[in-house]
């Protein structure tokens, strides 16, 4: 592999006789986070269905759904975590076949003829994000409308192009666009700007807790994505079919089984404490 990949985590084996090893390429914040939910979960995927936990975000409980949907898949195999220092990178190594798999679903439209796609692990209209500020700011205490949210200037990073899509398709035309030196939570907690769009933790209050401080939705306003999100696997990779193939075919049973609905709430993509809010369309 190429030097700019870090290390390999872990090598697992869930048959004596595993034929292919699974290579999964993500960044390491997550690898750590998935170790440690899965030794506090007991350290079997196949017996997780309870997906609350101190590390559960999004990208954790998803690279735990992949590799249960491995665990109910017929295959045998190794699973090797590679670490890379940002998602480009991480998509652009397997397009080429240098690894199999990609740690957490992917949008729908970042797929091409160089990769296999899953079945959707969450549907369209179904991944929400809120619209979050300051814990002092006046703006969690106003009643806004639709339109006046709309002309408030609204802060991305400047690579999250769904979300900078979703905005505008959504009449958002104010688009602050950070670059990757620029720490949106700190630019938060000093006043440099004023709102972000960013996804719902699982916390109680729906607060996003960071070294910057506390960060607050605005109250009954949140957007609802009009892409499906899907597990992404190389064509270009030796095994890359076989592959494919398992976890779709494990992907069916945790689907039928509920763990799919389950994991998607408990990890925050769909709140049920924001089920009433109104989502923002096209004006």
């Amino acid at each position: 592999m190429r030097s700019w990949i870090l290390s390999i985590l872990c090598l697992y084996s869930f048959s004596s006789f595993a034929a292919i090893e699974v290579s999964i390429i993500g960044d390491q914040g997550t690898f750590s986070n998935y170790q440690q939910l899965l030794e506090l979960k007991g350290g079997n995927p196949a017996q997780i269905s309870d997906y609350q936990s101190p590390y559960s975000d999004r990208a954790t409980v998803s690279l735990l759904l992949l590799t249960q949907a491995l665990s109910y898949s017929d295959l045998q195999y190794s699973l090797t975590f590679v670490t890379s220092p940002n998602t480009g990178r991480s998509l652009r190594e397997l397009k080429q076949g240098n690894v199999a798999v990609y740690q957490a679903d992917i949008w729908e439209s970042d797929f091409d003829d160089s990769t296999y796609k899953s079945v959707a692990i969450i549907p369209k209209n179904t991944f929400e994000k809120g619209f979050y500020v300051n814990r002092g700011s006046p703006l969690l205490s106003q009643t806004l409308t639709h339109e006046q949210l709309r002309e408030l200037p609204i802060s991305v990073g400047s690579t999250w192009y769904q979300d900078i899509a979703q905005l505008q398709r959504s009449g958002f035309n104010n688009i602050d666009k950070l670059n990757r030196n620029q720490s949106l939570f700190g630019m938060l907690s000093k006043g440099r700007i004023n709102v972000a769009f960013l996804e719902f933790p699982n916390t109680p209050d729906l607060a996003i807790q960071d070294s910057y401080g506390s960060f607050y939705p605005i109250p009954n306003m949140k957007i609802e994505f009009q892409e499906s999100r899907h597990f992404m696997v190389s064509k270009q990779h030796p095994h890359g079919a076989e592959i494919a193939q398992a976890i779709d075919q494990g992907l069916a049973e945790i689907i039928r089984l509920g763990l799919v609905e389950k994991a998607i709430q408990q990890s925050g993509v769909k709140q049920q404490r924001v089920s009433h809010w109104q989502s923002i369309s096209a004006p």
